[in-house]
């Protein structure tokens, strides 16, 4: 289905905005450090791929239970799919950041994480460190996959409903969360980071691909109006999001993140997944592809390409001789490498070997197995 590619296209998009973002971040401190200056690419706020990451991701959910809705066992299956997807690879990243504060705390600089917060980190369940009170996650960039396990599990509860019911059911649940989080104030850490506006950006593809499956279509001038609406609209950075993302804990944002960037980017998916636009083929779309079928991995490993790099480029003293452009040019570069790498030698055969065991386990002579295996697997992030 063409459509599954323009979204592989679109989440490598995201990636790239989320990793093009942060290297602007290493590199604007790492200027900042030698008393250089870097002032970087804000035309557009690029930490705005995470929203666009969120809209996918509610849409992926609907479109890859097509044929899971209304069955026996459905949120069991829908869950350890979910969790077979998105855990191994989170697991494996966090592992290796915790490996890196250990060395830190060794050294001295830093401390090194809590029991409890480890095992939160690792539940996806948010928990106030006691660093600074922030729910931030061991590997800081967990703080998306919070909100996406949160996502699954109201999704799995009532994905064994029809899909329009379901999927209203969902909305309705997740629009009472956030409702009550703005009149109860929880001061519970998980209530209050689970009633977050951004939680709404899943509501928006999930509303997508609902309309999607009514075969609901734009015509493309239309089409590209609503996307150039869309860019125009996300580059007034209403949210003030630009120029570098605030450190993750609680969203500085609220409703007007979701404004300035959740319907822009709902707008910019829904033009190009409604629109039944033909990709042409050619290399660069390919590469696009691939890239989207590992942007998970490029969006958790890309820290630690560009920590390496950034330690190999100060130690060598190159940062005076020759500034820190050079810096952001291989960041970039070789983050992706990496998150090729870590797709095709570990998530993709991971990922595989356990969708297997979960067919065998769960679907057998429930008539899961033979519905679900014709829909395309959605990937998380």
């Amino acid at each position: 289905m063409n459509q599954i590619a323009s979204i592989q296209v679109l989440r490598a998009l995201a990636a790239l905005m989320v990793v093009i973002s942060h290297a602007q971040a290493d590199t604007f401190d790492t200027a900042n450090n030698a008393g250089l200056h870097f002032s970087g690419f804000h035309i557009l706020p690029l930490n705005a791929g995470v929203d666009l990451f969120f809209v996918i991701s509610g849409f992926i959910m609907v479109y890859s239970s097509r044929r899971l809705f209304a069955t026996p066992r459905a949120g069991v299956w829908f869950m350890a799919r979910r969790i077979a997807r998105i855990t191994p690879l989170y697991w494996l990243a966090t592992g290796l950041a915790l490996i890196l504060l250990s060395y830190e705390a060794f050294k001295g600089k830093s401390a090194f994480p809590h029991v409890p917060e480890i095992l939160a980190s690792l539940s996806f369940i948010p928990f106030a460190r006691p660093l600074d009170g922030l729910p931030r996650p061991v590997l800081p960039l967990g703080w998306t996959l919070n909100y996406e396990m949160f996502f699954y599990i109201v999704f799995a509860f009532f994905v064994a409903l029809p899909r329009d019911r379901a999927v209203t059911a969902v909305a309705a649940s997740l629009g009472l969360m956030v409702a009550a989080g703005v009149l109860l104030k929880p001061e519970a850490t998980a209530l209050a980071y689970w009633s977050d506006p951004i939680i709404l950006e899943f509501v928006l593809g999930a509303a997508i691909a609902v309309a999607f499956e009514h075969d609901f279509r734009l015509k493309t001038p239309f089409a590209v109006i609503l996307i150039l609406c869309g860019i125009a609209f996300l580059a007034l950075d209403l949210a003030h999001m630009a120029p570098f993302a605030p450190p993750p804990g609680y969203d500085p944002h609220g409703f007007i993140r979701v404004v300035a960037a959740g319907l822009p980017m709902a707008a910019i998916f829904a033009a190009v997944v409604l629109s039944g636009w033909v990709l042409p083929g050619s290399r660069l779309i390919g590469f696009l592809v691939l890239l989207g079928n590992a942007s998970y991995a490029l969006y958790l490993f890309h820290p630690f390409a560009m920590l390496a790099v950034r330690k190999a480029y100060t130690g060598l003293g190159l940062v005076p001789r020759l500034g820190v452009l050079p810096l952001i040019s291989v960041e970039i570069p070789l983050a992706i490498l990496l998150a090729l790498g870590v797709h095709m030698a570990f998530e993709k055969p991971v990922s595989d070997r356990f969708h297997g065991w979960l067919r065998r386990k769960y679907a057998r002579g429930s008539g899961v197995e033979t519905r679900e295996k014709l829909a395309p697997e959605g990937q998380g992030k």
